[in-house]
């Protein structure tokens, strides 16, 4: 013979409680929903748009909307972001025992790349593509007249 048990809401544990706990509750509730924000939510409380975003990285808007919304990034971008949003990024390691330890030269590992940079790059690499391309085609034009 099983036994049924109901589910209890956790509106009525906590109604079932003294009202000096309830409101431990709710105050312990509310800090632990504001210790942990999405990126979005964190850019919205800094009072900063994507566009600005955008803008002090050197990027789109467009751009910025998908990485607020990635789960997996590079820290350098991460920290990119953040400082575009006026913040200092730091990585902080919780232990089992509790011990926490925040690690060095995260935030500070180099100077923050611009999308500029970054572009230069890419074009540099593809002129020396083309100018490789158009060497062996001209190669090649001058072998098949001889």
């Amino acid at each position: 013979m099983t036994t049924k048990y109901r589910a209890v809401p956790s509106d009525e544990v906590i109604a079932s409680l003294p009202p000096v706990r309830q409101v431990r509750i709710k105050a312990r509730a509310a800090a632990l929903i504001a210790e942990e924000m999405a990126l979005r939510d964190l850019r919205r409380a800094r009072r900063v748009t994507q566009e600005q975003v955008a803008e002090r990285l050197g990027g789109r808007q467009v751009y910025v909307s998908r990485f607020e919304k990635r789960a997996d990034m590079k820290l350098s971008t991460l920290r990119d972001y953040v400082r575009a949003i006026g913040g200092d990024l730091q990585l902080m390691v919780t232990f089992p025992e509790g011990e926490t330890v925040r690690i060095k030269e995260i935030g500070e590992a180099e100077p923050p790349r611009t999308r500029p940079q970054a572009v230069k790059r890419m074009r540099e690499t593809k002129d020396s593509t083309k100018r490789s391309a158009k060497t062996a085609a001209a190669a090649a034009r001058i072998r098949s007249v001889r």
